[in-house]
C-alpha cells in the first residue's frame, strides 16, 4: 500500500484567508489613512480581497 502525503490532501493548502471575509483591522487602519490622503470616504464593508484592491488602488494613486 503507498503511503499517502497527508499535506497532499489537503485542498486548502495554500490558499490564502477567505477573501469574503471582512477585512482585517490592520486593512481597515490602512484603508483609512489612504482614503483620508487621497480625500476619498472610508468604505468599512469591504471584504478581504476588496480591501486589498482598494488599498492598492490607493496607494498608487497616491504616489
Amino acid at each position: 500500500m503507498p503511503i499517502q502525503n497527508s499535506i497532499a490532501l489537503d485542498p486548502t493548502l495554500g490558499l490564502g484567508p477567505d477573501p469574503e471575509e471582512a477585512m482585517t483591522e490592520q486593512q481597515a487602519i490602512k484603508l483609512r489613512e489612504l482614503s483620508s490622503e487621497a480625500d476619498e470616504p472610508f468604505d468599512g464593508s469591504l471584504t478581504r480581497r476588496q480591501a486589498e484592491r482598494r488599498i492598492a488602488h490607493l496607494q498608487e494613486y497616491l504616489e
